[in-house]
């Protein structure tokens, strides 16, 4: 898939539609209660009011993780190669909001209904919404020369 080459015009809102659109499976980093690192590949669901959103179980054990040490590191990448790539590392909070906009993340996101299809109730029930609210990001672009290097402060 090729995705989109961007730009110093582009804003905060466009680059968080490329996260979600584009690049979508990200690595969300963070630590453990006890300190030590914990991180898993996400989707990034959907954005709204320049924060990002993903979901997890509660029995997930990276929940807790994610739940109790509100920092974290969002790294995506999109490519077939190193020449033929772009990524992005952002900064930023994480944070439970529950419930709130689950059934806006399956209406956005069709292939959930097939991934939880059979006990799509019961996995709504242990499913929670978690809000990213990006701090700084960083982006690389190695597909343009030269290569494209932009900063997004949010």
């Amino acid at each position: 898939m090729a995705v989109s080459i961007l730009n110093n015009e582009t804003t905060n809102e466009e680059f968080l539609d490329f996260i979600v659109n584009e690049i979508h499976n990200a690595v969300v980093a963070t630590t453990k209660p006890d300190g030590s690192p914990d991180a898993q590949v996400c989707d990034m669901l959907m954005h709204k009011n320049n924060k990002l959103y993903m979901t997890t179980s509660v029995n997930n054990p990276f929940f807790k993780s994610l739940t109790s040490r509100p920092e974290v590191v969002v790294d995506g990448y999109q490519g077939d190669g190193t020449m033929d790539s772009c990524g992005f590392s952002l900064r930023g909070t994480i944070k439970n909001v529950g419930h709130e906009y689950l059934d806006e993340v399956f209406e956005k996101n069709p292939y959930l209904n097939e991934i939880y299809k059979d006990d799509i109730e019961g996995a709504k029930k242990e499913l929670r919404i978690l809000e990213i609210t990006p701090k700084h990001c960083g982006y690389l672009d190695h597909r343009t020369n030269p290569i494209f290097m932009r900063s997004f402060d949010f």
